[in-house]
């Protein structure tokens, strides 16, 4: 039990942290982007910081429209840590 709450940990970390390179990479703010979604701020702020671990698939998947892509292609995106952002910041692979 505890591997798959770690595994699901571990995805969420990365998805916040992808939506976040995304978002800044378009130069929008977050209160912006999340007019754009047409969500709350809080519930982006939530995803985006990685606090939400069960996010509804609608959520994601209006994210991912924002962003033009497809939710296979958000979950599927390419990025890893910051060597030097000391955890705080994603960068593409």
């Amino acid at each position: 039990m505890t591997k798959i709450i770690d595994n699901q940990h571990e995805t969420m970390r990365r998805l916040a942290g992808v939506i976040h390179l995304l978002r800044e990479k378009e130069g929008v703010s977050i209160r912006a982007f999340a007019k754009k979604v047409d969500v709350q701020f809080s519930a982006l702020y939530r995803l985006e910081n990685g606090s939400n671990l069960n996010p509804s698939i609608f959520l994601i998947r209006r994210v991912a429209k924002a962003l033009g892509m497809t939710v296979d292609e958000l979950m599927n995106f390419e990025a890893k840590e910051c060597p030097t952002c000391k955890g705080v910041g994603w960068i593409k692979k």
